[in-house]
């Protein structure tokens, strides 16, 4: 064979290697859905609100996560609270890296968040303007609940950085262990997850034959209330 030809063959087999290398990785889950939820207070037994995360992937790997939550029935006649949550980022890897997370709530028109500069390796929040250094693996509080099937050992439990509206901080994510649960969105074999910051705890059931959706989150404050959100339907 000529040797023109052959050195044209080894560089389009290079090309496409390289190609190979640069595409990024399949999102775990479909390009693009979500889970809606409600909220209840177990105090009262009492449905006070509902929510909605929805995911979208890109082919060039970045995504956008957008939450929002907002009080309803009794309690929104009562006050009337809606929270919306963004985050942005690539799918790498390890899994979700955040650029960017917004927390705005409109009832108080305020807007809290991070950015986020892995190539500095430092992490900004809004609310002080400081940068601190960001450690690897390091997600926000929305972008962790969709992080979970890129961790692996999850069921050994681990440490990592977690972005909230006005702090960062390190978390230790244990696990208590898998569980069969019923929601309104059915019936799910679930791993039992549970994050302790300072005085308070958030606990997350992540389903394991739905890629690790969250389908039942709990949030207990420093007095003790405990708010659950529970899936009632998906849309992919």
């Amino acid at each position: 064979m000529h040797k023109s030809l052959l050195a044209a063959l080894a560089a389009l087999l290079l090309h496409g290697a390289a190609s190979l290398a640069a595409e990024p990785p399949k999102p775990v889950l479909p390009a693009s859905g979500a889970i809606r939820f409600v909220i209840v207070k177990e105090s009262l037994g009492l449905q006070i609100g509902r929510a909605e995360h929805r995911w979208q992937f890109a082919a060039d790997g970045a995504y956008v996560l957008h939450g929002e939550t907002e009080t309803s029935g009794l309690a929104a006649l009562i006050r009337r609270i809606r929270t919306v949550q963004e985050s942005r980022g690539r799918l790498v890897a390890g899994g979700l890296r955040p650029e960017s997370f917004r927390s705005r709530r409109e009832d108080k028109g305020s807007e809290e968040g991070a950015d986020f500069d892995w190539d500095a390796g430092q992490v900004r929040l809004l609310h002080d303007g400081l940068a601190q250094p960001l450690t690897p693996g390091t997600q926000d509080i929305l972008s962790l609940n969709y992080q979970l099937p890129y961790l692996g050992h999850l069921a050994g439990g681990m440490k990592l950085g977690v972005v909230m509206e006005k702090r960062y901080r390190q978390k230790t994510l244990d696990s208590l262990g898998e569980e069969e649960i019923e929601v309104p969105a059915g019936r799910f074999r679930a791993l039992h997850l549970r994050a302790v910051s300072g005085d308070s705890t958030t606990e997350i059931w992540a389903a394991l034959d739905r890629a690790y959706l969250p389908v039942k989150i709990r949030f207990t404050d420093k007095k003790g209330d405990s708010y659950e959100q529970v899936a009632t339907d998906f849309e992919y």
